[in-house]
């Protein structure tokens, strides 16, 4: 491991002019992926910005719409009550990634940025609409995280600037969701292939009235299925409609194979696991 500049700034604009000042600046919030890459040289930081007591990054709220802020970690998610009472599909995203001990120390806001094509919230936010709000020495700025992925480990944040909150839409805690992932060995490995999916239903025919099916690890980012997610839309889902949306969204994936599985593997998980999560939705609803 390389000497480096290790600085704990109280004030978000602190945290702005470091990321100003050095060339290769780092944030540490849960440090769950950049201690180990540090570790192993992969991550080679001359300063470490550690965030964790910036205020007002660490708390969740919903008035007219649910704001995440950027700390909150994976664990607090997973044990909310309200969340529970609201929008269970969080918790089950953040039961589904890593251990424990991962979870206390890893925060959403790190899940995003890491840019991972297998992240968690990246699908599951996906499918949720979510915007974020970034700011720089320049203000503040907002952007849909479908715009946010630039490809493994590349996002579209700027130098000198931080995510600092999430945003889901007014009508979120309206849909029902879930979020299935499959592994190659235990529960906590990364997923070949998760799926996250959201579900608004026509409260009067019963009828699909939105519906968003966001795909990790199956292409250079996480990524929606719109093609699949227009087939469903403004109708009533029959088996047979579910099974052909199945299959396109696995035509839309871009998997690759690699020592954990093939693509063709991926592609035939993902037709099986979009089927099972929309028949899960229509169960539960």
């Amino acid at each position: 491991m390389e000497t480096f500049e290790y600085i704990n700034p109280k004030r978000l604009d602190d945290v702005i002019d470091a990321l100003n000042t050095y060339d290769n600046p780092f944030l540490l919030a849960g440090g769950t992926d950049l201690l180990v890459g540090m570790k192993y040289n992969s991550i080679k930081p001359d300063c470490v910005i550690d965030i964790k007591e910036i205020p007002g990054m660490s708390t969740f709220e919903s008035d007219s719409q649910w704001r995440f802020g950027a700390l909150t970690t994976i664990r607090e998610v997973e044990l909310s009550e309200q969340l529970k009472t609201t929008m269970p599909f969080l918790n089950q995203t953040a039961t589904a990634l890593g251990s424990v001990q991962i979870r206390n120390r890893a925060t959403i806001g790190g899940n995003l940025c890491n840019a991972n094509p297998c992240s968690n919230f990246g699908a599951m936010f996906l499918a949720m609409d979510a915007r974020l709000i970034i700011v720089s020495k320049n203000g503040e700025r907002q952007m849909a995280l479908t715009d946010f992925f630039k490809g493994p480990g590349q996002t579209a944040l700027k130098k000198g600037e931080i995510l600092t909150q999430i945003i889901l839409p007014e009508n979120a805690a309206n849909a029902k969701g879930v979020f299935l992932k499959h592994t190659a060995g235990k529960s906590n490995d990364l997923g070949l292939v998760n799926i996250a999916i959201t579900l608004h239903k026509d409260a009067n025919t019963n009828a699909c009235k939105k519906i968003a099916i966001a795909m990790g690890a199956v292409a250079p980012t996480p990524m929606r299925a719109k093609q699949a997610e227009a087939i469903l839309t403004d109708k009533t889902l029959t088996p047979e409609l579910i099974e052909k949306a199945a299959r396109q969204a696995s035509k839309e994936a871009k998997p690759i194979s690699d020592f954990r599985a093939s693509a063709d593997y991926r592609r035939n998980l993902i037709t099986a696991m979009v089927a099972k999560g929309i028949h899960t939705l229509i169960k539960d609803s």
